[in-house]
């Protein structure tokens, strides 16, 4: 019995080396941010109450506390006079909606809203216009035009979770 019972620990410790090993891998394969941009914080608040709203076209509701987090964002076009690439967020996701209101230039998000393996959604978002960013579904923003992209964020997750998770790249060849 006590062979039996250590081999079945080390196979456990074996098992917990190799999955902590692959965890450590995936979140090394996502793709960082590039390019010259800031991001200002202008609020982020726990929010002390709970909603049930129901307006046609729009639903939300929550359970329990939220947080909501509402960030400032720049973002320059490329420069290849100086060798400066084009923002680009990499490919991430988020635990809750983000919504996204550009105020200056234009944002190109990729996103794989629908069928798997057909290939990824382009959207163009030029200021005056917005974009709601779906929990839990990878998605990429470029500035790909010729001017600074400005644009404010306002984030609603669940308390403590992360604002961006990282994905592994490699969708629709666009990184």
């Amino acid at each position: 019995m006590k062979g039996s019972s250590r081999r079945t620990l080390a196979l456990a410790s074996v098992g917990l080396v190799v999955v902590a090993a692959l965890a450590l891998v995936g979140v090394a394969l996502g793709t960082p941010s590039g390019g010259v941009s800031t991001k200002t914080t202008l609020a982020d608040v726990t929010v002390l109450d709970t909603v049930n709203a129901n307006v046609y076209p729009t639903k939300l509701r929550t359970k329990a506390q939220v947080e909501v987090a509402q960030f400032s964002n720049t973002a320059q076009p490329a420069d290849p006079s100086i060798g400066q690439a084009a923002f680009s967020s990499g490919w991430h996701q988020h635990t809750g909606p983000i919504i996204i209101a550009v105020t200056a230039g234009e944002l190109t998000f990729y996103d794989r809203t629908g069928v798997v393996g057909s290939g990824c959604r382009v959207t163009h978002v030029s200021a005056g216009h917005g974009y709601i960013e779906t929990p839990g579904e990878p998605i990429l923003a470029r500035n790909e035009g010729t001017v600074e992209a400005d644009w404010t964020t306002t984030q609603i997750i669940p308390v403590g979770s992360s604002q961006r998770e990282d994905v592994t790249p490699g969708f629709c060849g666009v990184s």
